[in-house]
C-alpha cells in the first residue's frame, strides 16, 4: 500500500531531523570532554564521530541534510499565512540562519580533510586551529552550536510531548536539553584552554599543527569561491520558497470568506485559508498545540453548516481524527480550509488545552463539560 503524500513528508521530516539531531549530540557530546582532557575528546571521537567520516555515514548526514532544507523550504512555501505561535517563528528563523553558518564549517573541514588527512584524527589540533589560529570560526563555532541546538530542540520537544510516553520521559529528556549544549561549550572552552597552554610550551606540536595548515592555507581561496557558491544557491532556493508562499498569500484576495463560531463570533480571511488561520488571524481563541501541523487534534472542530465549503480530509487529518476518537461530521480546523462563501463551527477544546489533550484525548471532553480541566489560576 502506498504512503500518502503529506504522511511521507511528514515521515521524512522527522527521521532527517533525527539524524542530524543524532549527528549534533555526538559533536556536543565530544566537545563536552574536553572538561576532562584533550586526550578524552579524541578517544572517544572514534565512537563519537568517525563514523559520520565513513561513506556511509557521511552519505546519509548529507542526504538527511538536504532532505531536511528542501522540506524546510517547502514547508515555507506552502504556508497561506504567516500566523505562527513565538516558538515557531524562532524554529523557523533558526532553520534559515543555520544552513549558512554551516556552509563554512563544513567546507573548511572537508577541504581539511582532504589536504591533511592525518590532521583531522588528532582532535586537539583542531581545537588549536579555532583557538589560536582562526579565532573567528571558534565564536561562528559557539553560534552554530547554540542555532542548531534549539532549532532541533525545539523540533523534537514539539515531536516527543505528543507521545503517550512524554509524562515518564519528559522529566529526564529537558534537562539533557539544557545540560548538553552548556556542558559543551565548557569542554569547548577547556579544551582551547588546553591547547593554548600546549602550544606555549610544547613548540614541535605547534611546528606540525603549521606543517598541516601550509596546503590548507594556500586552498583560502578556492575554499572561498565553492562557499559563495552554495550561498547563492542556498539564497537562491530561500528567495524562490518566499516568493511561492507570497503569491499564495496574495492570491484571491477579494474574495473572503467567513468562519463562524456558534457563540456570536464570527471570523474573515482570505479564500484557501484554514479554519486554524482564520481563527488566529481574526484574533479568535483557538487551540492548536502543534501549531497547525496536524498531529495534535486539539483544533478540531464540530462542523455545523457549509461543510461542502471545506476542502476534503485529507490522510494526516483522518489519521489524527480517529486517534483522538472525534464524532461523525469532526474536523480539524487546520487541515480543513474554506474555499466555499463561508461555515459555521463547534470548536471542541478549550483554546487552553494543552499537550495532555493530544496524549489523553479521553480525557478531555466538549468545553463547559464535565471532564474538561479547568485552566490554571
Amino acid at each position: 500500500m502506498t504512503m500518502p503524500v503529506k504522511t511521507l513528508l511528514r515521515n521524512l521530516r522527522l527521521v532527517s531531523g533525527l539524524v542530524l539531531m543524532l549527528f549534533v549530540i555526538g559533536h556536543l557530546a565530544n566537545l563536552a570532554l574536553g572538561l576532562h582532557s584533550l586526550s578524552a575528546m579524541g578517544a572517544w571521537r572514534v565512537l563519537l564521530l568517525d563514523p559520520w567520516r565513513t561513506p556511509v555515514g557521511s552519505g546519509l548526514l548529507v542526504l538527511s541534510a538536504a532532505v531536511h532544507t528542501a522540506l524546510g523550504l517547502y514547508a515555507i512555501a506552502t504556508r497561506r499565512s504567516l500566523s505562527m505561535s513565538r516558538t515557531d517563528a524562532v524554529q523557523l528563523v533558526l532553520g534559515l540562519l543555520t544552513p549558512p553558518m554551516l556552509i563554512t564549517h563544513v567546507v573548511a573541514t572537508h577541504i581539511a580533510g582532504e589536504f591533511g588527512r592525518d590532521f583531522n584524527f588528532v582532535y586537539g589540533q583542531m581545537l588549536a586551529v579555532y583557538w589560536s589560529f582562526a579565532p573567528k570560526y571558534a565564536f561562528q563555532q559557539l553560534f552554530v552550536v547554540m542555532m542548531v541546538w534549539i532549532h532541533g530542540a525545539l523540533g523534537l520537544v514539539a515531536w516527543m510531548v505528543l507521545l503517550p510516553s512524554w509524562k515518564r520521559i519528559g522529566a529526564v529528556v529537558l534537562p539533557v536539553l539544557f545540560a548538553v549544549p552548556i556542558l559543551a561549550l565548557l569542554g569547548f572552552a577547556e579544551g582551547g584552554r588546553a591547547v593554548l597552554e600546549r602550544l606555549a610550551s610544547d613548540p614541535a606540536w605547534k611546528t606540525l599543527i603549521l606543517e598541516h595548515l601550509r596546503p590548507i592555507a594556500a586552498m583560502v581561496a578556492e575554499m572561498d569561491a565553492a562557499k559563495d557558491r552554495v550561498l547563492i544557491v542556498y539564497a537562491c532556493l530561500v528567495a524562490l520558497a518566499v516568493g511561492v508562499m507570497l503569491v499564495r498569500m496574495l492570491r484571491d484576495p477579494a474574495r473572503p470568506v467567513q468562519v463562524g463560531y456558534g457563540d456570536g463570533q464570527t471570523a474573515q480571511g482570505r479564500r484557501g485559508l484554514s479554519v486554524l488561520e482564520i481563527s488566529l488571524a481574526g484574533d479568535v481563541a483557538h487551540a492548536h498545540v502543534c501549531s497547525g501541523r496536524g498531529r495534535c487534534g486539539t483544533c478540531r472542530v464540530q462542523v455545523e453548516q457549509g461543510a461542502q465549503s471545506l476542502s476534503p480530509v485529507n490522510d494526516l487529518e483522518e489519521t489524527t481524527l480517529a486517534r483522538v476518537h472525534a464524532p461523525a461530521g469532526a474536523r480539524l480546523a487546520c487541515q480543513a480550509r474554506v474555499f466555499g462563501p463561508g461555515v459555521v463551527v463547534t470548536r471542541l477544546l478549550p483554546a487552553y488545552a494543552d499537550a495532555s489533550a493530544a496524549r489523553e484525548p479521553a480525557s478531555w471532553a466538549l468545553d463547559g463539560a464535565p471532564g474538561v480541566p479547568e485552566p490554571a489560576p
